[in-house]
Parts: C-alpha cells; structure tokens; sequence
C-alpha cells in the first residue's frame, strides 16, 4: 500500500536536514546540532542500530538486523507559542514500530510525521500548556519499564493540555495534570471513534538522598469499531490467544483502562509497582495486570529488571507494547543492561522471557525468549 504522506514526509524531512545544515555548528562533544542561543529553531534527533533474536514455538526462530531513525524540529514563535514536528523512519501504517528490518531486497526506507503540534502556554495561567495536532503522550510512565498500557511509540492526536509545577510547589518537588481528546478514527461514512486520557502524577521528597513518585491515569475508548468502519481498528489489534479478544470483527471487550504507578528513589537505587486494569471488559475475560521492577545506576550503567503479569482484555493491544513476543495474556521476565559509551551514545542489551497467563485456545504452550543488542545515538 502506498503512503500517501510519503512526498509531504520526504519534503518536511529534507527541509529540517537543511535547516540543521545551516543554522548549527559542530562541536568537539558531537553537538551537531548546537544552536545560535537566540535562534528560534531548536533540533533533536536519535539514531539507533539493533541486533535482534527470536526464540519463537511452533515456528522458525526469527533473527533480524534493524535501524531507526527520528529526527525532530520545534520553532517558537514566541515564548508561548511553539510548533513542533518529527519525523521518522518505519511503516506509517504501524504507529507502533517506527523501525526498519534490513533486508527488503535493497527497496528504500519509508519516512513519514508522527508529530507535528503546537503548544500554548497562555499568560493567564502559569504552568498550564494547550496543545493541538499529533503529539507526545504526556501520560506518566513507569520509571523502570512504562510502556504496557500506551507504547512509547504511538503519538496520539487531538487536543490535549498539561498543568504542573516543579518549583516551588509547597510540599511537593512537582506535581501534573493532565488529558487530551484523542481522535482514534475519522470517517465520511459512519460515526468516529474518540478516546480520552485524563491523569495526575506527583513527586515528594521523603529525605535528603530519597523521594516518591505516584502518579494515576484513566483512558476511556469509545465504541472501536462504529458504524461504517467494516473493523478498520480492530484489524489493528493483535488477535488470539495472546491478543484481545474479538467476537467476530469486533473487540469483546470495552476498554477503560486505569493505569496506577508508584515509584520509590533512593540514590541511584528505584522499585516501582503497577496496577492495570480495564474497568469496562467483558464479564469472563481477564482485564488486570500488574508489574513490579527495579533499577540501579552503577559506574558500569544501568541495570534493571521488571517481573509484568497481563490478562487478556487489560490493555488495548492496538496502542499497547510491542517490546514482548507476545502482545497480552501472558506472564514476562524483563532484564536489561544500559551503558554509556560516549557523551551522547551508548549500548542497550536486553532480554525478555514470555509465557501464557492463562491457556486459552491456541496459547503457545512454552517459554518464548526475546534478546536485542542496541546502540544508540542521540543528537
């Protein structure tokens, strides 16, 4: 299938590779894009290089080498007015995998917009900013592994506003609110399908070298499959035993997903907790999940560790992790290493271990075994 962003993409991605051209100048630390302090434009972007192996049940084993890029641009037309734009490498037909398997026959990659927004930030109101267009979810995650309930990958769009501090805000070190209407489908020929998020997060110190974060989100999805769609969104989802459940080209599940994190720090040392569950699921289908995980920052990097158990219909899997061999209805292992190589890259390997939850129908009757090796590069 064509994408009918391509050329747009391709005309904005070009335009923000000479702009960074022009307007930046390398520096001995590899800030390629190091800005004249009183430009209006300011650039980021990551690179990332992954080695990928696949220990699948009931089919060969998968082994892949895989790339993605993302480059973004924000221009402030004032100091409470910005525009933002980003794009990206990878299939625009899959929000949630923006990165590219080598070995499609030498074809070009795809590049295309998974954001491009603007933010206000009205005078009347200190710390409330509004924002329009395709933009990054401002839902809090959890600080070890947050990606269960939204991937990081997929940008909503609609609307959207945040209200916080972070200083000064009296007994707290910070605090958010924040939502969005999001549009999920469009259509000329039937009704649309909207969600909304709604959430808080918060942080408190407890002591000079400890603190706690919390935080709760709500999202509420509406009828995902509506009149005149013919199954658009639920061809989205992954299906089966380790999918959501579908009675017949519909979910069987309604989703309203309440997402609870906590987070406790001491030095370079923080255990987090998850509570998941979907308060509209079908009666007999499993909608709760949970994760517990650690983390610690040593002179040799980052290690961490997350143990997640999710039922069937407790997360959407169309907007959901796609990190794990399987999308939902299992119980995982989560181990990783991060370190530093250079100011602004450094290697990420990382192991997962997923088996069923429950044995439904067609559950893969074993441990499957997931393993990457990333080097990363920011800019």
């Amino acid at each position: 299938m064509n994408n009918p962003l391509s050329k747009t993409s391709l005309i904005a991605a070009s335009t923000l590779a000479i702009a960074a051209f022009t307007t930046s100048t390398a520096t001995a630390q590899g800030d390629v894009l190091n800005m004249d302090p009183e430009s209006k434009w300011s650039f980021n972007g990551d690179f990332r290089f992954r080695l990928e192996f696949n220990d699948n049940v009931g089919m060969e084993d998968r082994h892949r080498q895989r790339m993605r890029f993302r480059v973004g641009a924000t221009y402030d037309f004032s100091d409470r007015v910005t525009l933002g734009v980003r794009a990206i490498t990878g299939n625009a037909d899959d929000p949630n995998n923006p990165h590219v398997d080598l070995g499609n026959v030498f074809n070009s990659m795809e590049i295309s917009l998974d954001r491009l927004f603007f933010a206000y930030q009205p005078e009347e109101v200190d710390g409330l900013t509004l924002v329009g267009g395709k933009f990054a979810n401002p839902i809090f995650r959890n600080p070890v592994y947050g990606e269960f309930v939204w991937d990081a990958d997929v940008q909503p769009e609609g609307i959207g506003f945040v209200y916080g501090c972070d200083d000064d805000c009296g007994i707290l070190e910070g605090f958010r609110f924040y939502g969005g209407q999001v549009a999920v489908l469009e259509q000329a020929g039937g009704e649309d399908a909207w969600a909304t998020l709604l959430g808080f997060n918060l942080s408190k110190n407890t002591s000079e070298d400890s603190s706690v974060d919390f935080g709760v989100s709500y999202t509420f999805f509406g009828d995902l499959t509506p009149d005149g769609s013919t199954g658009q969104i639920s061809g989205d989802l992954s299906t089966g035993a380790h999918g959501n459940a579908l009675t017949g080209a519909e979910t069987t599940s309604d989703y309203g997903i309440v997402d609870v994190v906590a987070a406790f720090n001491v030095d370079n040392f923080v255990v987090s907790a998850e509570l998941i569950s979907n308060q509209r699921a079908a009666d007999g289908i499993g909608d709760t999940g949970m994760a517990l995980g650690g983390a610690v920052k040593t002179d040799a990097g980052k290690f961490y560790y997350t143990y997640a158990t999710i039922e069937q219909d407790a997360v959407l899997t169309a907007v959901s992790q796609d990190d794990l061999l399987m999308s939902t209805n299992f119980d995982s292992h989560m181990l990783g290493w991060k370190m530093p190589l250079t100011d602004n890259s450094g290697l990420h390997v990382w192991v997962m271990a997923s088996e069923p939850n429950e044995m439904l129908a067609g559950a893969v009757d074993d441990t499957v075994y997931r393993f990457r090796i990333d080097w990363n590069l920011n800019f």
